[in-house]
């Protein structure tokens, strides 16, 4: 069974973190109770169900608390994918996106035009970052991208194609003038 005992200054201290956390952070105060409830002798069925956790987090927690004291419990702040993406501006995301997907090998793709999905699979396998679809349109539309229906253009495979249909204008309008 797993218990925490505290000596008076390990109390002190509790206390002390248990005031703090309260107007910081509520997973840190839930961790927190956690050890204070194990030192009143609650079991961990009794803490899981009194705070809504699973046995297996509060068990967790009391371990890490056991080997490293209160340094277990500093949490590392992981991070928001949002804050992340902040660092890739307008320039970065024209350079990418001017290039078509199949360009870039490690995304294994054919296609010639880029979805969310396929942006989302760069960011992933490029930039390590694992972000959500709407994240992404949110980001691309904070730097000024903005995403519409793609336009089909078709143009001629005639090198001469340009001219020849400047003349065939060119010619039109003759005919509008004369007639």
């Amino acid at each position: 069974m797993l218990r925490i005992k505290l000596n008076e200054s390990e109390l002190k201290e509790l206390a002390e973190r248990l005031k703090r956390a309260k107007s910081q952070s509520t997973l840190i105060y839930l961790d927190l109770k956690i050890i204070e409830f194990s030192h009143q002798g609650k079991s961990v069925s009794q803490i899981s169900e009194l705070l809504g956790l699973h046995a297996n987090t509060v068990r967790s927690l009391l371990k890490k608390f056991q080997a490293k004291g209160f340094e277990g419990l500093t949490r590392k702040p992981r991070g928001k994918p949002e804050e992340k993406l902040k660092a890739y501006d307008k320039a970065y995301w024209a350079d990418v996106l001017s290039q078509p997907p199949s360009s870039f090998e490690p995304l294994q793709t054919p296609d010639q035009n880029w979805t969310y999905e396929l942006i989302q699979q760069y960011i992933q396998t490029y930039l390590q970052i694992k972000v959500s679809i709407s994240t992404i349109w949110n980001h691309l539309r904070r730097v000024g991208f903005t995403s519409g229906r793609a336009k089909l253009s078709i143009t001629s495979p005639d090198p001469e194609y340009q001219v020849k249909r400047q003349r065939v204008e060119a010619l039109k309008k003759k005919e509008k003038m004369a007639g």
